[in-house]
């Protein structure tokens, strides 16, 4: 069970919870057959619930309010359950039930669903459920081509819909057997650390995705790839992005923490690895950055000076800029 992960620097944007929830059963499939599974990666689900006492002709219920980040989703179903049965939303009785939430994928036709645990709906009083889901988008699009047999491939890094750029982000991708990840498998014919050749063959494929010394992996478990059939893979992380834009001379970096941090510290501000987010040298760039409110450190001459900035907020396919 993945317990549901609420983290400080996103305060601007969500509220904390009244009640614990946790989430669980959590899948991300693909019609085709992959399934997507995160490792060390920026995604979450939040959830927050409330009650309110009903009013007028009002009758205890539970209402669900979904939004997801960027690009992901189409539309959502949501089902309450309780004891293995499936209970009304509507004059629901007072009790302790799962909500299962299966939202349509915008990109690849397929699936993203959970369940939450805890939802409480207490006598003479309505539920509202607010869940915000951000994960990342994965498009594979397949044509036709000329590779003597062989399966070719390509990934890429958008950092949101529409923003194509590849420098700073790379998404390198690496190929094991069905079921065992202990061995890469070396591609028939490399033209590229993010390209290449393949045997055709049935694959779980690692896409490796590196920003700024910042490491997530991206599994495509049971991923078919068939002969003379290009896989272009892109993968939206339906991200922000960031840079300094500031007056201040010989800045180094900026070191993006959860929002309050600032507050918290004593003394002098410095840097503290420990619940560092992630950082990012050359600040002049834009770097991909997900969405959330932080406490910006910026690092000056090597470290000899450094300045807060609080409460900088990075919203899904905007530019934000630190000054």
């Amino acid at each position: 069970m993945k317990k549901l992960i609420i983290l400080l620097l996103f305060h601007a944007l969500f509220i904390l919870p009244l009640l614990s929830q946790t989430i669980s059963l959590s899948t991300y499939k693909l019609d085709n057959g992959i399934a997507v599974k995160m490792e060390r990666d920026w995604t979450h689900e939040w959830v927050q619930q409330r009650q309110d006492p009903v009013t007028g002709t009002e009758t205890p219920s539970v209402i669900v309010n979904i939004r997801t980040m960027g690009e992901l989703t189409l539309s959502s179903v949501t089902k309450l359950t309780g004891g293995g049965k499936d209970v009304r939303m509507k004059d629901t009785p007072p009790g302790t039930y799962n909500l299962k939430i299966t939202s349509k994928l915008s990109g690849k036709p397929g699936t993203i669903i959970f369940d939450i645990n805890g939802i409480v709906v207490k006598p003479k009083m309505k539920t509202t459920v607010t869940v915000t889901i951000y994960n990342f988008q994965i498009n594979i699009e397949e044509t036709s081509g000329v590779n003597k047999g062989l399966a070719s491939y390509e990934s890429n890094i958008n950092r949101y819909k529409g923003n194509t750029e590849q420098n700073l982000n790379t998404g390198v991708p690496s190929f094991y057997a069905k079921g065992v990840h202990n061995q890469a498998i070396t591609p028939d014919e490399a033209t590229s650390a993010t390209s290449g050749k393949i045997k055709p063959g049935t694959y779980d494929v690692l896409i490796t995705v590196t920003i700024s010394g910042n490491i997530q992996k991206i599994w495509l478990e049971n991923f078919t790839m068939k002969p003379d059939i290009n896989y272009k893979i892109t993968t939206n992380l339906n991200a922000g992005e960031i840079n300094y834009a500031g007056i201040t001379k010989d800045v180094k970096a900026l070191h993006m923490y959860p929002a309050g941090t600032a507050d918290k510290q004593q003394g002098a501000a410095k840097p503290d690895k420990s619940i560092e987010i992630i950082g990012y040298d050359k600040p002049a760039l834009y770097y991909a950055c997900p969405p959330g409110t932080y406490d910006v450190l910026i690092e000056i001459g090597n470290g000899t000076k450094n300045e807060w900035r609080n409460g900088v907020i990075v919203r899904t396919g905007m530019k934000t800029q630190v000054k």
